[in-house]
């Protein structure tokens, strides 16, 4: 199920794409003054993009010529994850009083799994 070497290259890939995204999380909502909940939403996103074309470059080596179609894949997993990582978030600071920002990080770890299984299974799975 997991390769080693492919979970490996994707958790590095996620902290970069992950710290994409809660830094603009941070500029968006700390200094914009932006609504926690909007800001996430759009830094997820950005984040989506730079984790779809590292991963299907470096993680998966994929040649896939598909984009559009691929990427819509990639996004249509990577939104379910945006719906778990809204909950959480928003579980943290409207429920236990924490911060958005250690509520965005209990939730990236949340969804990790689901997010490997699904574009290692199905956006990049093997031909």
């Amino acid at each position: 199920m997991f390769k080693n070497e492919r979970i490996f290259g994707f958790f590095i890939i996620g902290i970069l794409s992950s710290a994409i995204d809660i830094g603009l999380l941070y500029v968006l909502t700390s200094y914009l003054g932006i609504w926690y909940l909007l800001s996430a939403t759009v830094s997820y996103c950005c984040g989506i993009v730079v984790s779809y074309l590292l991963n299907k470059c470096l993680t998966f080596h994929d040649a896939n010529r598909h984009y559009f179609v691929q990427f819509s894949a990639f996004a249509a997993i990577s939104f379910s994850c945006l719906l778990v990582n809204i909950c959480i978030i928003w579980l943290c600071v409207e429920l236990f009083s924490l911060g958005y920002l250690p509520g965005k990080i209990i939730a990236t770890g949340c969804s990790f799994f689901w997010n490997y299984y699904g574009q290692s299974r199905i956006t990049f799975h093997p031909s």
